[in-house]
C-alpha cells in the first residue's frame, strides 16, 4: 500500500503525492504520474494568457462608457431646453450604461496560476485560480514535491 507523504486541494485541483507516484485530478480528468518519469515540480503564472484576456476585456470595457457620454449629453440637452422627455431619456441611458459598466468591472479576469509538471516527454500544466487559494498552501506543497522527487531519484537513481 502506498503511503500517502501530502495532498492539496484548492480551486478545481487536487494533488495526492505519495511515495511512489502523483496523483492529480482537475474537473476534466484524473491523472497519475510516477515519480520516476517527473524531472520537476514548479508553479507558473499564466501571464500570457492573462494579458489577452486583460486585453480583449479593455476593448469591451471601453464601448460601455457610450451609453453614459450620450446620457448625459442629453440630459444637459434636455435641462438647456427645458424638454423634460429628452431629460428623462438622458437619464436612463446614464443609468443603464451604469448598470452595464459595473457589470463589466465585475467580469474583470484574473490571473490564472498553474502547477507545472517537468517530464522528458514535456510538460503539463494544471490551471487554478490564484486568487482564490493560499499561495503558501501551493508553495509549500510544491517543495515537498520536490524534496521527494529528490530523495526519490538519488535512492532510485
Amino acid at each position: 500500500m502506498e503511503n500517502i507523504l501530502s495532498q492539496i486541494n484548492v480551486d478545481q485541483l487536487s494533488i495526492k503525492l505519495t511515495d511512489e507516484k502523483l496523483y492529480i485530478n482537475t474537473a476534466t480528468s484524473n491523472e497519475t504520474f510516477a515519480l520516476r518519469s517527473i524531472n520537476g515540480i514548479g508553479v507558473i503564472d499564466l501571464v500570457d494568457e492573462y494579458n489577452t484576456l486583460l486585453s480583449d476585456w479593455k476593448k469591451k470595457n471601453k464601448k460601455t462608457l457610450s451609453p453614459i457620454a450620450v446620457g448625459v449629453l442629453f440630459l444637459f440637452t434636455g435641462y438647456s431646453d427645458n424638454n423634460i422627455k429628452l431629460g428623462l431619456l438622458g437619464l436612463l441611458a446614464i443609468i443603464g450604461g451604469a448598470i452595464w459598466y459595473n457589470k463589466m468591472l465585475s467580469e474583470k479576469p484574473s490571473m490564472m496560476s498553474a502547477v507545472r509538471i517537468m517530464m522528458s516527454g514535456g510538460n503539463r500544466d494544471f490551471k487554478f485560480d490564484k486568487a482564490n487559494v493560499s499561495s503558501g498552501s501551493i508553495a509549500d506543497f510544491v517543495a515537498k514535491v520536490e524534496s521527494t522527487l529528490s530523495a526519490y531519484h538519488k535512492k532510485n537513481g
